[in-house]
């Protein structure tokens, strides 16, 4: 979200730090990014950074706090409308538009930046959780993650709501471990060769869809 003109001068000034953070955190980590490069990048002083969050974990949360509420808004808006077509049609929602509407934001026009962070974020909960990321996921990723568990529900009736928790999570699971494989790592285009790489996150999208909507529905097996 670039910066408005028609914004308050102070405001201005935080929607910049806020931007530019983003976008090195993306590119070099959420804890690869010194305060001065940050500062630079924005064109402003360490002093502004103090003033506007407190604190780089305070930037930090503000920037994950403002992107995962815009993301998941998105995502719960699109399974809405998946769920108010299947009840108006009188069926079941389908599970592959459940999937891609959650895939969505790591394969999209952003998923350099944005898609790249909320891996990122995520990925950090999962190894080494913090307040901040306690925070951010129990805000913004829990409410959003019970309505996908509702709708895939919807979708097969037959898997009962702890399985499919325990599903939910495996897509997560999926989807940020597969989109992580960037920059250095590249263990695809090792595994695979340089077309694999080529073929980008279209391929990858097609891929994870199919390969997340037959766990969604494999049978269930008896302990």
């Amino acid at each position: 979200m670039a910066a408005s003109r028609s914004l308050p001068p102070d405001r201005i000034t935080r929607q910049k730090i806020i931007d530019s953070a983003l976008r090195l955190y993306a590119q070099n980590g959420i804890d690869g990014v010194p305060v001065r490069a940050l500062t630079s990048d924005a064109g402003v002083n360490v002093a502004a950074v103090h003033y506007h969050f407190g604190g780089t974990e305070a930037l930090a949360e503000a920037v994950f706090g403002e992107l995962s509420e815009r993301i998941n808004a998105q995502r719960v808006m699109a399974l809405e409308a998946i769920t108010a077509d299947a009840s108006r049609a009188g069926r079941k929602p389908e599970v592959r538009a459940i999937v891609q509407a959650f895939v969505a934001p790591y394969v999209g026009p952003d998923a350099a930046t944005e898609g790249r962070l909320l891996a990122q974020l995520i990925l950090k909960h999962r190894l080494s959780p913090s307040p901040m990321t306690e925070r951010v996921v129990g805000k913004h990723f829990d409410p959003m993650a019970k309505k996908f568990v509702a709708a895939l529900l919807q979708a097969l009736p037959e898997v009962s709501p702890g399985l499919m928790a325990t599903r939910y999570m495996l897509m997560v699971s999926t989807v940020v471990l597969s989109l992580s494989d960037r920059g250095r790592a590249q263990r695809l285009q090792r595994l695979a060769g340089r077309k694999a790489a080529r073929d980008g996150l279209q391929t990858m999208e097609a891929a994870l869809v199919d390969f997340i909507v037959a766990g969604l529905r494999a049978p269930v097996s008896e302990p």
